[in-house]
């Protein structure tokens, strides 16, 4: 899975597992061309189910175990290359995984397709013209969508945006405060210089009245 992201499947039909979405699709078909085209025509890029490792083999069997409940035998994208003499998935992923029920290294590998057994797990060859269609299982790989994740850079911008009004507004308030104790300075000196020093009338009628009680 990727780290903030949400898997994404096609539609509720489909459950995610790691890296891929499942779904299975009931009906009949009538060759394994026709089941791969269904899977193609449910979503882009899908193939009928290729399992690569135990952990993927053991989700698809508790979930029909648990979940899908379909026929005792659903066909796997298997085939075997009479070329190479080498078994191969039809999504071209690299077979690294197998989990043949006991005797079935031995059998006839010409024409021969695989199939699991939905109730064990294990898997069964079997002829391509025979494989069970009346269940699908289908695999794509899954979608992410994005969580809603703050940007480094935005979170950053926003930080020192924040930093800078309130430095603003701190410097406004010290600067209006440092105005307003020297205005109130200014107005107790000239009270005091008001109250201490009389005006020159006061001065003359003081130096007369002295003047006539003498």
């Amino acid at each position: 899975m990727v780290a903030g992201q949400e898997p994404v499947c096609p539609s509720s039909a489909w459950i995610s597992f790691g890296n891929s979405c499942y779904a299975l699709f009931q009906g009949t078909w009538e060759s394994i061309g026709d089941a791969r085209d269904l899977c193609k025509g449910n979503a882009s890029g899908a193939d009928i189910v290729s399992i690569n490792n135990k952990e993927e083999n053991t989700f698809i069997l508790k979930s029909f175990l648990n979940h899908w409940h379909g026929p005792e035998y659903i066909s796997l994208g298997m085939f075997f290359d009479a070329d190479d003499d080498v078994f191969r998935w039809y999504d071209n992923s690299n077979v690294n995984f197998t989990n043949w029920m006991e005797g079935e290294h031995n059998v006839e590998l010409l024409n021969t397709c695989a199939c699991m057994h939905t109730r064990s797990g294990g898997w069964k060859k079997m002829s391509c013209e025979q494989v069970p269609l009346t269940g699908i299982l289908c695999e794509t790989a899954v979608l992410y969508e994005k969580k809603y994740l703050p940007d480094n850079k935005v979170w950053t911008s926003t930080v020192v945006i924040l930093s800078t009004v309130i430095m603003s507004v701190a410097a406004a308030l010290l600067w209006f405060l440092y105005q307003r104790r020297i205005s109130s300075g200014t107005r107790w000196t000239v009270n005091n210089s008001t109250t201490q020093v009389p005006h020159s009338d006061e001065v003359v009628l003081i130096e007369e009245e002295n003047e006539y009680i003498a």
